[in-house]
């Protein structure tokens, strides 16, 4: 095998770097897992190739790393087309984000022989709702929303012409794109490993406490902003207490609004009900809370983003009732799990927590269910099913894809 065999995997995130000491990069942990996944899984080197962003990091969950990290191999990304075209010329296989902004990568790819597969999260309902949520001078939401229209023509134009393969994350783009895009696969983006899924024994326990009828401990986690919906929460509880429904709600997270929502839990007279938290380590603090002292996530997402949060969640054994958008109403439609009303409709779903508190055999089935539904798409398994996608549509050798697809 010559060194000329193209056997790197080249990942082109939509994820910008920051600079930090030493020469380091600041990128987030969830990235830096997701490419020492497909590392592990993939049969040759992976390189990451990354912008930098000089804009302050608002993900709560940054690390620094080096470039020559081996887990994860990090290059800043060539600037100019040519400079591209040679670094990825030897490549097996390019994985990017589907945005008008890698049209001419796209091309490029397509150009040199290089196989290029997208992944998508946001259909053009979801981005429009994403704008309706956090654009409040109507002329800018306007420019917004026409803006979304024409990127939209862009993203279908490069799936029929130039993609390989589409990765759909969520049933929202998979429902979008797949009869337009080759090699189109749907997945469930989940951080969450086998290993950290609620076990037989814990799952059991909690559903023995959801079965005593006492108040219903109510969770919710994620960044405190619009496109979270966080401030319909108090809304939410709110209608719980007119319904005379005994419950305690922790919100996790930090954002933009966190002052809003602290005033409005005090003005509303919640605060003995009602608690923001700051945002916990994920594996260590936020997975075993929701596994001890969690029995039913509450969702405001007033947008269809396909966040990781759904099968997570369900991954410790806790039901999730939300507003009906396109990601949560396909993560129902798939898992069999889950209670959904409509979009901001808090005093309905305020109804529907009201219903499971009488019910808590429905609660505990839906636990069940989800756990099972967590299982099938972990960290392992989804990134396994990704990776198999990529070595199918790539140009390894032969030998290599056999290989690798028993």
């Amino acid at each position: 095998m010559t060194a000329q065999t193209p056997r790197e995997l080249i990942l082109l995130p939509s994820l910008k770097a920051r600079e930090g000491a030493q020469g380091r990069l600041i990128l987030t942990q969830k990235y830096l897992d997701g490419a020492a996944e497909y590392a592990r899984t993939w049969p040759g080197p992976v390189t990451s190739l990354v912008d930098l962003d000089t804009r302050p990091g608002v993900d709560m969950d940054q690390v620094e790393t080096g470039l020559d990290d081996p887990a994860t191999r990090l290059e800043l990304r060539p600037k100019d087309n040519d400079a591209l075209a040679a670094r990825l010329q030897h490549a097996a296989m390019a994985l990017a984000h589907l945005s008008s902004i890698e049209a001419e990568t796209a091309a490029l790819c397509h150009r040199i022989g290089v196989p290029i597969v997208f992944t998508s999260e946001y259909t053009p309902q979801t981005e429009i709702q994403i704008i309706n949520a956090s654009t409040s001078n109507p002329l800018r939401r306007l420019r917004r929303r026409f803006y979304t229209r024409q990127v939209e023509r862009k993203r279908q134009e490069i799936l029929r012409r130039h993609a390989t393969g589409l990765q759909c994350s969520g049933t929202p783009t998979y429902d979008l794109y797949s009869s337009i895009a080759p090699n189109p696969l749907l997945f469930f983006d989940n951080r969450v490993p086998s290993a950290d899924i609620i076990n037989d024994t814990a799952l059991e326990a909690k559903c023995a406490q959801m079965a005593t009828g006492a108040p219903l401990r109510l969770v919710f986690g994620g960044r405190i902003t619009a496109m979270k919906g966080v401030m319909e929460l108090p809304r939410v509880a709110g209608a719980l207490d007119r319904y005379g429904v005994p419950y305690q709600m922790e919100i996790y997270g930090s954002g933009d609004l966190e002052t809003a929502l602290r005033r409005k839990i005090a003005d509303e007279g919640l605060s003995e009900r009602v608690t923001l938290h700051p945002p916990m380590d994920f594996i260590n603090g936020w997975i075993p809370l929701l596994k001890r002292q969690a029995d039913l996530f509450v969702c405001c997402h007033p947008q269809g983003d396909p966040s990781s949060t759904y099968p997570e969640v369900m991954s410790c054994g806790v039901p999730i009732v939300g507003y009906a958008n396109e990601a949560f109403a396909g993560i129902v439609r798939e898992s069999g799990a889950g209670w959904s009303v409509p979009m901001h409709d808090a005093a309905g779903l305020a109804a529907e927590i009201a219903r499971l508190h009488g019910d808590r055999t429905a609660l505990q089935e839906m636990a069940r269910r989800g756990r099972g539904f967590a299982l099938e798409h972990c960290f392992e398994a989804t990134f396994e099913k990704r990776t198999k996608h990529l070595i199918r549509t790539s140009r390894l050798p032969e030998g290599d894809k056999s290989l690798h697809q028993e």
